[in-house]
């Protein structure tokens, strides 16, 4: 199964000073009173606030980086703010709009009225985890989903005006998760979501279950996809045990004109990459579709500087493999493989759908996130049962 990792929508923009508190507050559109008890964070943080009498908040301790704050209240529409650190710093009012209270989606069609019974081992598969992952990882509320099949389009959509509940006891997190978009598309084996999570560290008066959360915190966070977007960004790729290598496209018809080449014709090639290429080639089986090349791809290739203050933009063709030297597959994973030699480190293929960059920046986050397509171990691992904030930080 494929997955395509896509975080967060971008709408209208607030710039923030490094290191700065956001405040503000929060209006009816409407009458343009304050509205008390309106939950605002920023998604993927631990850093959230409640409006108080006067509808006024504050987030303090802001890091560079991108974010998207989110609004939200059972009345209301939710309000989605892209934030980038780095500007100015002023308090903002924010306008809500109240909100009807059945689904969009409900309207236009009927929803499956046995979906969870139906549906709802898939959705823990592919969107909370393999039970190896989420083992102990609770979804408290599963009841307030819908779900819709497509016979004719084969895709199964999920969706909830209602926050997802989760307390993952393993990290020790309890996670409110605002689902934007689940699906499932079984023609082309994809599957992609949308959401705004905000973490609530759980609290311990226990020593041994502090370093518990914290051990298991570090080895989620190694090799993870946050860790890869943090190490490109930073450039220290090889310092975190990164390798990224070219992986090249073949068609049936390209492996069978190759393989009718002489060895004596192969002889003749000066290029190291393209002698690779054509050895690599020669040596797989029909069934196989691409091969990695051995060449270190240089992260200068891929990375770049961007317009937007804090954000580079992550650009390739074809796919790239990444893997990692400091974390090895684990038993769950292999059992996935059709072929697994033992003792491998894990590894994942990047694609971009479109012609179109990524835009990375230094908490790990990245934006245009429908671009990207991950095969591999991401693609396994990648699940709200391994979700770390963006403000977490590694134990040095």
């Amino acid at each position: 199964m494929k997955h395509i990792l896509s975080l967060l929508l971008l709408f209208s923009s607030i710039y923030l000073n490094a290191q700065s508190k956001l405040s503000g507050r929060v209006i009816d559109n409407e009458t343009k009173k304050p509205l008390e008890g309106i939950s605002i964070f920023l998604s993927h943080t631990t850093n959230g606030a409640v409006t108080n009498t006067k509808g006024d908040f504050q987030l303090d301790h802001l890091k560079p980086g991108k974010y998207e704050l989110v609004v939200t209240s059972l009345n209301y529409e939710d309000n989605i703010i892209s934030i980038q650190v780095g500007l100015i710093n002023e308090p903002i009012t924010i306008t809500m709009n109240p909100t009807a209270t059945q689904l969009k989606e409900v309207v236009v069609e009927s929803y499956d009225e046995n979906g969870w019974e139906r549906w709802g081992d898939s959705f823990n598969s592919y969107f909370v985890g393999s039970p190896f992952l989420a083992i102990n990882c609770h979804f408290k509320n599963p009841e307030v989903l819908k779900f819709k099949f497509g016979a004719n389009s084969n895709k199964l959509r999920a969706f909830t005006n209602e926050k997802l509940i989760f307390e993952n006891i393993e990290l020790g997190y309890r996670i409110i998760y605002l689902l934007s978009k689940f699906e499932i598309d079984f023609n082309n084996n994809t599957f992609s979501f949308k959401g705004y999570p905000f973490f609530e560290e759980m609290k311990s008066n226990k020593s041994k279950q502090i370093a518990e959360w914290n051990k298991a915190r570090s080895e989620t966070y190694k090799g993870s996809l946050r860790h890869f977007i943090r190490s490109l960004y930073n450039n220290t790729l090889e310092k975190d045990g990164f390798e990224v290598r070219k992986v090249m496209n073949v068609s049936k018809e390209e492996i069978s004109r190759i393989k009718g080449l002489s060895k004596g014709w192969l002889s003749n090639i000066s290029n190291k990459d393209s002698l690779d290429y054509y050895n690599k080639v020669r040596n797989i089986g029909f069934e196989e579709t691409k091969v990695t090349l051995d060449p270190l791809i240089s992260r200068d290739l891929i990375v770049s500087n961007s317009s937007e203050s804090n954000s580079k933009s992550f650009y390739f063709k074809n796919s790239l493999q990444v893997l990692n030297l400091n974390k090895k597959i684990p038993n769950e994973y292999a059992k996935t493989l059709p072929v697994y030699r033992g003792n491998e480190f894990i590894r994942t293929d990047l694609s971009l759908r479109t012609n179109s960059p990524i835009f990375i920046y230094p908490n790990g986050d990245f934006y245009n996130g429908l671009e990207l397509l991950t095969d591999g171990y991401w693609a396994w691992s990648e699940k709200v049962s391994t979700m770390l904030p963006s403000d977490y930080l590694p134990n040095k």
